[in-house]
C-alpha cells in the first residue's frame, strides 16, 4: 500500500512540473451505487446469524462531489486528477462508509465523447460504528466513459473496483441489535457505480 501511495503522489508531481499546457479545472457530482466485493466472514453460529446476512446483501445508493483539474498531455491525451468526497459501503448501517478519494486518471478524448482510466486511494473519513475494524486506506482502479457538451456540461458513468481489504486484520463486529450477534475476520473490497454531471470551467 505504501509503495502504490509513493507511486501515485511520484507521477502526480512529475506531471504538474513537465506539463506546459492549459490547464483547466470543474467539479461534479452524481449518485453511487456501491457494494462490498468477495465479502467474506465467521459468525458465531447464533440463530440471529442468517437474519442478519439475508440484511447484508443490500447495496447502498449514496452520492458523490468533487472537483478535477483537467491537464493536456497531448491534443487528444490528459491527465485529470480529482478529489471526491465518496459515500460508499453496503446499505446496512454498520458497513456504511464515506471515503475522501483521490482519482489520478489518463483521459482520452474521441471528439466530445471521452474515456478515462486509472489508479485511485482512498481515505476512510467516517464509517457509523467507529468501532476500529475497518482500514484507513484503500487502493482502487477506475474505468469510464463521458460525454462533454458545447457548454462545457458533461455526464460521466464509472466503474471503480477496490484492490484492497476494507477491513483491519484481526477484526470482530457485534450487532446489538441482532441479539449480539458477532462476525469476525471479515474480509471484503469497495465496488461502485457511480453516474454523474459536472461542468468544466
Amino acid at each position: 500500500m505504501k509503495k502504490f501511495l509513493f507511486i501515485t503522489v511520484v507521477l502526480s508531481l512529475f506531471v504538474f512540473t513537465t506539463v506546459n499546457a492549459q490547464v483547466t479545472s470543474g467539479f461534479k457530482a452524481g449518485v453511487n451505487f456501491s457494494d462490498v466485493n468477495s465479502f467474506e466472514f465467521n459468525n458465531d453460529g447464533s440463530s440471529a446469524a442468517n437474519t442478519i446476512e439475508d440484511r447484508l446483501d443490500g447495496k447502498r445508493t449514496g452520492y458523490f462531489i468533487g472537483f478535477l483539474v483537467d491537464i493536456p498531455l497531448t491534443e487528444k491525451l490528459s491527465f485529470v486528477p480529482e478529489f471526491i468526497f465518496s459515500q460508499q459501503g453496503k446499505n446496512l448501517e454498520s458497513f456504511r462508509l464515506d471515503y475522501l478519494n483521490l482519482p489520478l486518471g489518463l483521459k482520452l478524448d474521441i471528439s466530445d465523447l471521452y474515456v478515462s482510466v486509472g489508479p485511485q486511494i482512498g481515505v476512510r473519513v467516517w464509517d457509523s460504528d467507529k468501532s476500529g475494524e475497518f482500514s484507513n486506506f484503500e487502493a482502487s482502479a477506475f474505468g469510464g466513459i463521458g460525454y462533454i457538451f458545447e457548454s462545457n456540461i458533461f455526464i460521466e458513468a464509472r466503474y471503480t473496483l477496490g484492490l484492497t481489504d476494507i477491513f483491519q486484520d484481526n477484526n470482530a463486529t457485534t450487532f446489538s441489535n441482532g441479539g449480539g450477534t458477532t462476525f469476525t475476520n471479515l474480509e471484503g473490497k469497495n465496488a461502485v457505480i457511480q453516474l454523474g454531471v459536472g461542468y468544466r470551467l
